[in-house]
């Protein structure tokens, strides 16, 4: 049986890699925002290996699209908070809208 410790190293692991807010970490996994701000303090405290979220820009391999048309509308936009916006054009696939998101 895993002690406390193990079991919130375990939640602070999923919560770096899921790259989610802690309160809403907290809120999916039942755990009180006070609790796990004394565990991420005592983490990061330790030189401790960590995932942590990316940041910036990633490559997405994007296959060649074919040319659109000036009327065609966008399928789906998405705008983010500093105001870039990206129109996706064509048939969507999950996993690389979700690519694009995080």
């Amino acid at each position: 049986m895993k002690n406390e410790t193990e079991k919130m190293r375990e939640l602070y692991d999923q919560w770096q890699a899921q790259g989610i807010s802690k309160q809403a970490f907290c809120n999916r996994n039942g755990i009180g925002y006070h609790k796990s701000n004394y565990w991420v303090k005592k983490f990061r405290g330790k030189n401790v290996a960590t995932v942590a979220p990316a940041r910036g820009f990633s490559q997405i391999s994007v296959p060649q699209p074919d040319l659109i048309a000036q009327d065609q509308q966008a399928l789906a936009a998405i705008t983010f908070p500093s105001g870039a916006r990206i129109e996706l054009f064509g048939s969507l696939d999950a996993s690389f809208v979700r690519k694009l998101i995080l």
